[in-house]
């Protein structure tokens, strides 16, 4: 029987008046037990911890790899950067040898570059135009690569008895690049000896970085050489020389001065280490250390014959007896006390130095706690104390001058003995460590 309209529409207002099937089996009004209140609570905080651990775990895991993983996209990117930019250096030589008309030549630097990026569509289409225009020679067809490899190597056989020795190191080296194993023992001993004999060329030029870098590769290829590796550290001692002038003169003067007694006639080192001991000299005579200034004068002048620097040694001695005497020196005390002369330790000098010894009384027993100090040349009085033994110590630094030392009343401040002369050569002179012993007066 077909239902009317109004029957449909009076039935489905029954359905959705009536109450759901879950209300017949659940009464708000009555407690719900544990067991069936927290089982769904549960779940809900179980994902939520996970999901805290989770997180927690993948922002320690970001934070060990991503930068290690942007390091390593760096340094990759980096990588392309530079077999990119050799591409086109052996590009470009190909180019040179094709308007010298070397194809194979020029075939053999396309396609080094080829190798470094192969993505590089100026080499390829040159080596496509090649094949096309020579219909084979000096290009791809059997054994190509030994073909190119046997012009090198014969273009590097002859630069190096002519001692043309930057373009054989040119040639041997895309000949290793293009075939490494191709008559590997001489290519080894012709760029052995083309480097070494590079590097002395370059020595005798001045191009002392050129020669460094030369024999180091020498190096790379036979290690044992004592005499390549003398002329290594001889080119890296100048070049330490040359970094440091101008602004760290005492380094500069180490290193020259190094390099100078190894090989005196070394390029230029010479005049380096002149002109290295001059501005020191002229520096410290801006900074009133007019001693400072008179020393290092009489080292350049130990090596040359100046007329300007002679006068300069004059003027800046002038005003070192100047500063000397205008240095405030203490009143003088007593004659409580008698020194030893002094004496020099043999001990080593490398930049720091001292004066020190031992005050004893009239009996020879040590005495403690008795005050010994030192002025200087724009220096103050500075003072230390004996310990339980009546040793004392007072530092100097690396840079030499005229010390004045002696033992100071209770006060700290007056002498108690009389003042003894001290010429310290500076810490890295032989002398540096100088002894004064001190004996008490009756």
């Amino acid at each position: 029987m077909t239902e009317s309209y109004d029957e449909r529409y009076a039935r489905a207002v029954r359905n959705a008046n009536a109450a759901p099937a879950w209300q017949d089996t659940f009464d708000p009004t009555q407690d719900a037990s544990p067991e069936l209140a927290d089982p769904p609570e549960r779940p809900r905080q179980f994902w939520i911890v996970l999901f805290l651990t989770l997180s927690l775990l993948a922002c320690v895991l970001g934070a060990v790899f991503i930068p290690g993983g942007m390091g390593f996209i760096a340094g990759y990117q980096q990588l392309q950067a530079q077999d990119h930019e050799l591409a086109i250096q052996h590009f470009n030589r190909g180019l040179g040898y094709l308007a010298d008309n070397y194809p194979e030549l020029a075939y053999a630097e396309f396609q080094i570059a080829v190798k470094y990026d192969s993505s590089y569509a100026p080499a390829q289409q040159q080596l496509s135009a090649l094949q096309a225009k020579l219909g084979g020679q000096g290009t791809p067809g059997a054994q190509p690569e030994d073909r190119v490899a046997a012009t090198l190597f014969q273009q590097a056989s002859d630069l190096v008895k002519q001692k043309q020795w930057s373009d054989a190191i040119t040639r041997l080296e895309q000949l290793q690049t293009l075939k490494p194993d191709y008559n590997k023992a001489q290519v080894s001993s012709m760029l052995y000896q083309a480097d070494v004999a590079s590097g002395t060329q370059a020595v005798a030029a001045g191009q002392i970085e050129l020669a460094r870098e030369r024999f180091d590769a020498a190096l790379a290829i036979q290690g044992g050489d004592a005499a390549v590796t003398r002329q290594r550290d001889l080119a890296q001692l100048y070049l330490d020389g040359q970094q440091a002038a101008g602004y760290d003169w005492q380094t500069a003067i180490q290193k020259f001065s190094a390099l100078y007694q190894q090989d005196s006639n070394y390029f230029d080192a010479k005049k380096r280490l002149i002109d290295a001991y001059t501005q020191y000299g002229d520096l410290a005579g801006k900074q009133n250390a007019w001693c400072l200034a008179v020393s290092e004068y009489d080292k350049a002048l130990a090596i040359t014959q100046d007329a300007s620097l002679a006068d300069k040694r004059v003027q800046a001695m002038t005003l070192c007896k100047q500063a000397i005497s205008a240095t405030p020196t203490p009143a003088v005390g007593g004659q409580n006390y008698t020194s030893s002369k002094p004496v020099a330790a043999n001990l080593p000098c490398t930049g720091i130095g001292d004066v020190s010894g031992v005050v004893r009384d009239a009996l020879g027993n040590p005495l403690a706690g008795v005050a010994v100090g030192y002025y200087a040349d724009g220096i103050p009085l500075i003072a230390t104390r004996t310990n339980a033994n009546g040793q004392y110590q007072l530092v100097w630094g690396k840079d030499p001058g005229l010390f004045h030392v002696a033992v100071l009343e209770a006060d700290g401040k007056t002498p108690a003995s009389p003042v003894v002369d001290v010429n310290y050569p500076g810490g890295n002179a032989a002398g540096c460590h100088v002894l004064i012993d001190w004996q008490k007066v009756q």
